[in-house]
């Protein structure tokens, strides 16, 4: 049996300092240069020998540990009364006075089988007891604001029972006035900072392009100017401790205030973040911690991140992106993490970068060189710290891939007369496709009767879209047609079946207008313009862009900058995602599907494009728009010929609802604004009176890409302006 009292002085006296799980190494390598070589990595903590300066210069200094614990007892583990007793042994009064009040918390190791609540009101009863007993009366207890705290730790059949000299955790620097969205911890991005090497001489500068509420453009910052990050507390745990020494500690503060060289520093700090809350509260942070005027924080989304370094300066990216644990589980964050690497690739090749994440798949899009990976918590996630060095890499998954057409695989052909077809179209398309740098559009629509599909190409890839065909078309010959049509095509272009994707285009009815066709879930990444969009072309009819809107997506693109936006039916984001890219201001995505919100959801992330200005919202468009009082500088409507979607009443009908749509749609309209109405529906008839109550302008011919101008019209459209 073993019970004892250390004397708080005493030679045999050590400090432990605790830190977040996986940053040991970190803390040992911070610990050790700043009171010296002696302490070591035992047991998960960082512990050494004990004197007052040591103790003040971590409680004052470390950047990465959370508690700085002065050990005064410990003893073998038997039972609760045991362990009552032997805590009425520790002579209580050395360490704080009736005047002090005090606060326990209790922890373990995960295999020991302890209560720790129950110990907690245990170790509190043997204290409040032991003072009544030798001094007649009980300090206070206060949980919210004590001067002393009272930690015991049970590893095993051990307790060990110590004062928490620190106070309130570490990583409560003072500075954090103001938060959004699950801040980092801020002892956890300092561990970021030390293990990219934060700072060095030949990195000038540091930028965050996802800088949230500021906690690593601050981190950084303190770092560089050698700012000890305990000078902003209010108070240590140590102050109430009756072996406080108030000289050596106003010492100490000094000779940190000493080395402080923040107008020396020539800091370059820049953060950036989409959203608008998260901004102001970075700037409320950072004047809080006195650094004002030193990091420039602005509201810019990943899409506009800018290096304006040059390719020649080098510098260390570090962020904190989404981990997706509050979003919807039908979104997929990788596109995310695909924008961010390629971003960081243009803008800041060759720099340093570091980032924490949840999921390695996260942490290996960015695509560094020479990774290095620690496993790491946040809180209670366990978490990926990222390390290495950025390299230029073609990472769009876009390089053109032309059709190139076999002549000789037309003579032998079961159905010439479609190849020989597809390749005049192809033919007269080239130079249009070279030009415009085209990876997706139409090679055939039903130009020859006997061949009633539509066949598109989609970079690598070809896609049949097979027509319903007449009751008086035998079914068998249909069939027989369309395997002769896939088996000429795939001779043609030398094509594996896993690039050729067939569906049949029926007429949809009720419900099944949305259902599924398969669960392939394959999508490819596609380049338009400046976007980049996801495609699938399997599991459903549509394959998530309408190939005959192009001209429109690359003209609302071209005329968005600083406007407001608004996308009725958006269907999945194409054109939100060309708005956003061309510069809107904001924009607003209105849709039922939620299957088709997560689509342009991941399509934005794609595109490094945040939420936060960009909105998606599930609603029937016509109800949304009776209710909503917001006004747009651009509005796209593209509905749908007919749906009776369950989340809806009643039914949509384009002819019969288009009147009403395109008034409320109209009321949001601000003067001089554009509203670019179109639809699929071959008979639909535009009501005169629309023409009476506004300026209509029929442009479908100019809306048409050139792959759809033959036969009749893939669709119709106008613009819509407010009459003068």
């Amino acid at each position: 049996m073993q019970t004892e009292t250390k004397a708080t002085n005493g030679p045999e006296q050590r400090l432990i300092v605790t830190c977040a799980g996986g940053l040991e190494p970190f803390l040992l390598q911070e610990v050790q240069g700043l009171v010296g070589s002696e302490f070591e990595l035992t047991s998960g903590v960082v512990a050494g020998p004990f004197s007052l300066r040591a103790l003040y210069t971590l409680c004052l200094w470390s950047r990465i540990g959370s508690r700085i614990l002065l050990p005064i007892a410990e003893f073998a583990y038997r039972n609760e009364q045991d362990f009552y007793h032997r805590l009425r042994q520790v002579h209580w009064q050395q360490y704080f006075s009736l005047d002090s009040s005090f606060a326990v918390a209790a922890s373990k190791d995960p295999k020991t089988e302890i209560n720790t609540q129950f110990m907690t009101y245990r170790t509190k009863d043997a204290i409040v007891d032991y003072f009544r007993q030798f001094l007649g009366d009980r300090p206070t207890v206060s949980t919210r604001q004590p001067d002393i705290r009272v930690h015991v730790h049970f590893r095993g059949d051990q307790a060990q029972v110590a004062l928490d000299v620190s106070g309130v955790p570490l990583h409560q620097r003072g500075y954090r006035v103001a938060q959004h969205a699950a801040p980092l911890k801020e002892t956890l991005a300092a561990a970021m900072l030390v293990a990219a090497g934060w700072p060095r001489d030949d990195w000038p500068r540091l930028v965050d392009p996802m800088c949230g509420s500021g906690t690593l453009l601050i981190e950084a910052a303190m770092m560089q100017a050698q700012m000890a990050p305990g000078l902003m507390r209010r108070r240590f745990g140590f102050e109430a401790w009756l072996g406080h020494d108030e000289p050596l500690w106003q010492s100490v503060v000094q000779e940190a205030v000493a080395r402080e060289c923040l107008e020396t520093a020539h800091l370059d700090i820049r953060g950036y973040d989409a959203d608008g809350e998260s901004v102001q509260a970075a700037l409320r942070n950072i004047a809080a911690a006195g650094l004002e005027g030193h990091i420039h924080v602005e509201r810019r989304g990943l899409h506009q991140f800018r290096s304006t370094g040059g390719q020649q300066q080098t510098g260390l990216v570090v962020t904190n992106p989404p981990y997706g644990e509050r979003l919807d589980s039908g979104v997929d964050l990788i596109f995310l993490y695909r924008a961010l690497a390629r971003t960081l690739q243009q803008h800041c090749p060759h720099w340093h970068a570091a980032l924490i994440t949840n999921q390695v798949e996260y942490a290996d899009a960015l695509q560094l060189e020479q990774p290095l990976t620690h496993r790491v918590f946040n809180g209670p996630i366990r978490c990926i710290l990222r390390i290495g060095e950025v390299v230029p890499r073609n990472s769009y998954g876009c390089v053109p891939t032309p059709p190139a057409p076999r002549p000789e695989a037309v003579a032998g052909a079961p159905a010439p007369d479609l190849l020989n077809r597809i390749r005049k179209n192809l033919k007269n398309l080239q130079k249009w496709i070279q030009r415009e740098q085209v990876l997706m559009y139409r090679l055939y629509d039903a130009d020859i009767p006997e061949y009633n599909m539509a066949v598109d190409w989609y970079n690598g890839h070809l896609h049949l879209q097979e027509y319903a065909a007449p009751k008086k078309v035998d079914a068998e010959k249909a069939r027989q047609r369309l395997q002769d049509a896939v088996t000429s095509l795939q001779a043609l272009f030398g094509l594996p079946d896993s690039r050729i994707h067939i569906k049949s285009r029926q007429r949809q009815k009720g419900r099944s207008q949305y259902q599924k066709l398969a669960e392939r879930r394959q999508r490819l990444v596609l380049a338009e313009g400046e976007a980049l969009l996801l495609v699938n072309l399997d599991d459903y009819l549509d394959t998530g862009v309408f190939l005959d809107h192009r001209p429109t997506r690359l003209r609302i693109a071209g005329q968005s900058r600083g406007l407001r936006f608004l996308n009725l039916f958006c269907y999945t984001g194409a054109a939100t995602v060309h708005a956003a890219l061309g510069g809107a201001r904001q924009s607003t995505s209105v849709d039922m599907s939620p299957t088709y919100l997560n689509w342009a959801r991941e399509n934005l992330h794609l595109n490094g494009i945040a939420e936060a200005q960009h909105r998606l919202v599930q609603s029937d468009c016509i109800s949304w728009l009776r209710t909503t009082r917001e006004q747009f500088d651009l509005i796209f409507v593209d509905p749908p010929t007919f749906s009776n979607s369950k989340r809806m009443q009643g039914y949509f009908d384009v002819q019969a609802a288009h009147v009403e749509l395109l008034d409320l749609a109209m009321k949001r309209l601000e003067p001089g604004g554009l509203l670019i109405f179109s639809n699929n529906f071959n008979r639909f008839q535009l009501a005169s009176e629309l023409s009476e109550r506004y300026a209509v302008k029929d442009v479908t011919t100019a809306s048409l890409p050139l792959d759809f101008a033959r036969g009749k019209p893939a669709h119709r459209c106008w613009e819509f302006r407010h009459a003068l």
